[in-house]
Parts: structure tokens; C-alpha cells; sequence
């Protein structure tokens, strides 16, 4: 066999090998199972906001927990943490909404990579979350005023997005929604970006929401229902007005994947 021959066996027998290394990893990656586990996270956004508001000095707090199923591969899951996810990522970042600026003073992980619970938690919220289990989960109109009113309120108003976590490209999430102030009520849309808390009221005209029933709803002081479909980039729009009566008024937030 002349050398010409020799070497052309030779490189088929290299690049053969090569093929099939590569599609042993890739079946051996395709094979690695994933598992699913029911995850909980929670955070709170501290909102204080400036002279150029009508609610000035008063503060926000919107109060986050999301339990939603998470996909790992056995082994690689995270345990969740208190000492390592706390205080020490506190963000304080200058933020304008509607056009006019509020200090967000963020906790907390929220890129939905790991478990953690938020710092500040005490056994008392906990017990609270609990008794909240056992409640009806009634919605519960504003009454303070009409909702032609709310409508003109919010045109001047503040709007909190809360992402969603997900391991699928779309989803459903039940959810609750309370405030305590009594003397407004809130608008909550499901919403399939981040980029839709800017639109709301810079290019009104370009806002989109999920329209199915369930997945919005107007003038509430508590609003509970399922939204169906959501993209993995969605999360949830709350609006209220620029008229807080409370030091600090509290926004809960529970939101649950199915």
C-alpha cells in the first residue's frame, strides 16, 4: 500500500474517532436527568421617594415571595443560605419612574439562580405567612374611590415589576396581591417584559398585558388569581397612585408557579 493510501486511512480513522467521542459527550450530556424541585425565594424593594412626589418622605416596601419549580441536575442544587444571602447584597441605586426619581434600596439575589430567603425575615412573618394559609383568598375592591378615579390617579403614579422565575419557556403562576393602605387601591397586570413598566406610562399606546381573565386587575386593595401562558421574561406590573397616607406603606407580594 503506497503512502498516499496509508494516510487517507489514517485520517478517516482519526476523524471517525472524533465523531464518535463527540457523540458519546453529547449523549452523555443529553443523559445527565435533571430533577425538579419546589423552590421558594423572597426579597423586598425599599422604595424612598424623593421632593418631586406627592407622597414624599414617605416609603414603599414591596414584600416578594415566589415559589415556583426549579429544574437542577442532581447534585449541583444550592442550599439555601440566611448568613451568605442577606445584607450583604443590599443595592442602592437612583431610579426614575414616571419621571420622577425614587431611591430603590434592593435586597437579595433575584436572578432565580439559587434559594434564599431575605435577611430581615423573623420568626413572626413566618407565623404570619402561615395564618395567611388558612385564610379565604379573597379579592377585595377598592372602595375609597371609583375606578374612573383610579384611572386619573395612576396617570401621575408609581409601577413596581416583579419577575417571575421559571424553568420553561412559558408558565402559569397563581397569585396575591394586598395592600395595606387603605386609601388607595392598585392596578396589577401580568406582562410579558420588564421594558412594560416604561411603557405604562411613557408610551401608553405600546403597553401590553396578558388580557385573559385572571391575569389583571383594576382598583384593588387585595386581588388573588391564576394567569396562564406566561413568557419566562414576564413578571408582574403594580401600579398605584402617588398618594400614600402611611409612613411606610407595605405591598405584598405571593406568587406561586403551577
Amino acid at each position: 500500500m503506497n503512502l498516499l493510501g496509508v494516510s487517507l486511512i489514517v485520517g478517516f480513522t482519526i476523524l471517525f474517532s472524533v465523531l464518535a467521542v463527540d457523540d458519546a459527550f453529547g449523549t452523555f450530556r443529553e443523559s445527565r436527568n435533571t430533577i425538579k424541585i419546589n423552590q421558594t425565594n423572597e426579597y423586598a424593594n425599599y422604595v424612598h421617594f424623593q421632593p418631586e412626589w406627592k407622597s414624599y418622605p414617605r416609603n414603599l416596601i414591596v414584600d416578594v415571595t415566589t415559589t415556583w419549580e426549579r429544574e437542577v441536575i442532581p447534585g449541583e442544587e444550592e442550599q439555601s443560605d440566611i448568613s451568605k444571602h442577606g445584607a450583604k447584597q443590599r443595592q442602592n441605586g437612583l431610579q426614575y419612574i414616571n419621571s420622577k426619581p425614587v431611591v430603590a434600596v434592593q435586597y437579595d439575589y433575584r436572578d432565580c439562580e439559587s434559594q434564599w430567603f431575605h435577611y430581615a425575615k423573623t420568626s413572626l412573618d413566618f407565623l404570619g405567612y402561615q395564618l395567611d394559609m388558612f385564610r379565604e383568598n379573597d379579592s377585595i375592591p377598592n372602595s375609597a374611590y371609583s375606578d374612573e378615579s383610579q384611572k386619573q390617579k395612576l396617570q401621575n403614579g408609581f409601577a413596581q415589576f416583579v419577575p417571575i422565575c421559571t424553568s420553561k419557556e412559558s408558565t402559569n403562576y397563581k397569585y396575591d396581591v394586598s395592600v395595606n393602605d387603605d386609601t388607595i387601591g392598585f392596578d396589577v397586570y401580568f406582562v410579558p417584559s420588564y421594558v412594560q413598566q416604561w411603557y405604562y406610562f411613557l408610551y401608553p399606546a405600546n403597553f401590553e398585558y396578558y388580557s385573559d381573565d385572571g391575569c389583571f386587575a383594576n382598583n384593588y386593595q387585595k386581588f388573588s388569581g391564576q394567569c396562564n401562558g406566561i413568557d419566562k421574561n414576564g413578571g408582574l406590573l403594580i401600579v398605584i397612585p402617588d398618594e400614600l397616607s402611611r409612613p411606610m406603606t407595605k405591598i405584598s407580594v405571593k406568587l406561586t408557579e403551577t
